[in-house]
This record gives structure tokens, sequence and C-alpha cells, in this order.
């Protein structure tokens, strides 16, 4: 009776990844890199939010106080004094910031307002806009 031959008894056969094995990881790890580039830049610009959001909080405590004082809403950044840190005056209604434009906007006069945030925070060709406004 003749002995069966294991592959591991054989010398000419040699242990390893075949190239089809390699291809398969390599797909698979460029396929979770990808989709992981994806997410990672969805994270940058939500964490890019909030000065936006705590621009809009400090407007609105703002309005707030100039209108329990004067009796109507400021029309103007110069009347409620607010300041965008390491920002710049543009106009009296308009605030350039670190990553958003600030406008301020009364469409139904000064028992009224409005604040929108432009900005490209998320590298695309298209405009992020956030708005604020008194509660009506």
């Amino acid at each position: 009776m003749k002995k069966r031959a294991r592959a591991g008894d054989d010398p000419r056969r040699q242990a390893g990844y075949t190239l089809i094995d390699v291809m398969v990881v390599t797909l698979i790890i460029g396929v979770l890199a990808g989709i992981g580039t994806q997410q990672y830049g969805k994270y940058v610009a939500r964490s890019k939010r909030p000065e936006a959001i705590l621009a809009f909080r400090a407007i609105a405590a703002q309005q707030r106080e100039h209108l329990l004082s004067h009796g109507l809403y400021a029309g103007t950044f110069d009347a409620l004094g607010f300041r965008v840190e390491g920002g710049e005056r543009i106009s009296s209604t308009e605030v350039q910031g670190r990553r958003y434009n600030y406008r301020l906007i009364q469409d139904d006069g000064p028992r009224s307002w409005y604040v929108v945030a432009t900005g490209n925070i998320d590298g695309d060709p298209f405009l992020d806009i956030i708005a604020a406004s008194n509660p009506r």
C-alpha cells in the first residue's frame, strides 16, 4: 500500500499568498480607506459649524437686550456692538468671520431680524448657508 503524500511533505510546494489573495486584501483596504476619507471630510465640516451657532446665540442675546432697552430690534451690527473674534467689519450689516460671512437683515421692519451665515466649509463648489431669526 502506498502512502499518500501530504501537502506539507512535498518539497516543491511553497506556502504563501497567491496573487488573488493579495488583490482581494488590497481592494478591501482601498474601499475602507475611501469610505473613511469621506466620513472624515464630513466630520471636519461639522466641526466648523459651532462658529456660526455661537455667533447666532450671541446675536440673539444682543437683539433681546436691544429690544428690551429700545423697544425694537437693531438693524445693524454696530448698534448691537457685535464683533466676531478674528473677523472684520465689511459694512454696518455685514461681518466677515474666520469661516463665515454674517449678514443682518430686517425684512419686516424693526420688529424682526434674521442673520444669514454663508461660507464654504466643506470645500465643495456650493456655499454652506445657515440662518437664524427672531422668534415670531
